[in-house]
């Protein structure tokens, strides 16, 4: 598969001080949906910034969408990047919902047909096309962060970082978002950075990447890292419940799948088991 983000040993450090990330290397390639996971300060906000542009490496080569990051290209590919952060209103901009999704096209100096036709595709590909003419202060967490996912699918982004996107929803609006991301992966052939500390996000991923002060620890699968206790340990990550669950079955001498389970999977399969 061809990769759409490169790092080779990319090294960072802010002020010139002890490396925030030192010699980190992977691939994402297109499509494929990643979780980028560590403690507070272990250098995965810091790599997002990196992916845009944010911040420049002092040391190694980042690559993306082909080109390799430099100064005079950053404008350039930040045009292929959204981003959905953890608190939706902080970008907010817009006096209503359609304005706002068009905020950025109209820095492009778009066709205004072109721009509405726009707006209204991508509401409607994250299903609030009937909120368009509301005040985005009204709406509820989960419609404001479907707000910045249109931003991001009027924009025709082909990479999305979602950093700590659904912390602040509660669990109906947060299944909903996941959702909602997973059907806009598949219709657009976006790819997903996910930057977070909900472990069951991992499990709608294709791969985990796993930082610890300022350095890779891990790339592969969730099934894997749920597998790694030691490692676990060390990143300070809490199994899923349903994976603890399985894992004290297991001790006990019951067969369960190497996959991970969720709620309604684990109770068929001790159905099964009983």
């Amino acid at each position: 598969m061809k990769s759409i983000i490169k790092f080779e040993d990319v090294s960072f450090s802010y002020q010139k001080q002890q490396s925030t990330i030192e010699n980190v290397s992977f691939a994402v390639n297109e499509n494929e949906s990643i979780a980028l996971i560590g403690k507070n300060g272990s250098g995965k906000s810091t790599i997002a910034k990196l992916i845009d542009g944010l911040l420049i490496p002092d040391s190694g080569k980042i690559m993306v969408a082909g080109q390799e990051l430099q100064a005079k290209n950053i404008s350039q590919i930040r045009q292929k990047i959204g981003i959905v952060f953890q608190n939706p209103e902080d970008q907010i901009i817009g006096a209503t919902v359609a304005e706002d999704v068009a905020f950025g096209l109209e820095n492009q100096n778009m066709d205004a047909d072109l721009m509405q036709n726009r707006v209204s595709t991508a509401l409607k590909a994250v299903g609030i096309y009937e909120k368009r003419d509301v005040n985005p202060q009204q709406l509820s967490g989960g419609q404001k962060q479907k707000v910045s996912l249109a931003r991001a699918i009027a924009l025709n982004s082909q990479i999305l970082i979602l950093d700590e996107a659904t912390s602040m929803l509660d669990p109906t609006a947060k299944h909903d978002i996941m959702k909602t991301i997973g059907k806009l992966r598949s219709d657009y052939q976006l790819t997903i950075i996910n930057i977070t500390h909900d472990m069951e996000n991992l499990v709608n991923t294709d791969r985990v990447l796993a930082m610890k002060a300022g350095k890779l620890v891990f790339n592969g699968k969730s099934d894997e890292l749920f597998a790694t206790r030691n490692l676990l340990k060390e990143l300070e990550i809490e199994t899923p419940f349903t994976e603890q669950v399985k894992q004290q079955l297991q001790a006990k001498g019951l067969e369960f799948p190497n996959q991970y389970l969720n709620e309604e999977e684990l109770s068929q399969w001790i159905t099964k088991l009983f």
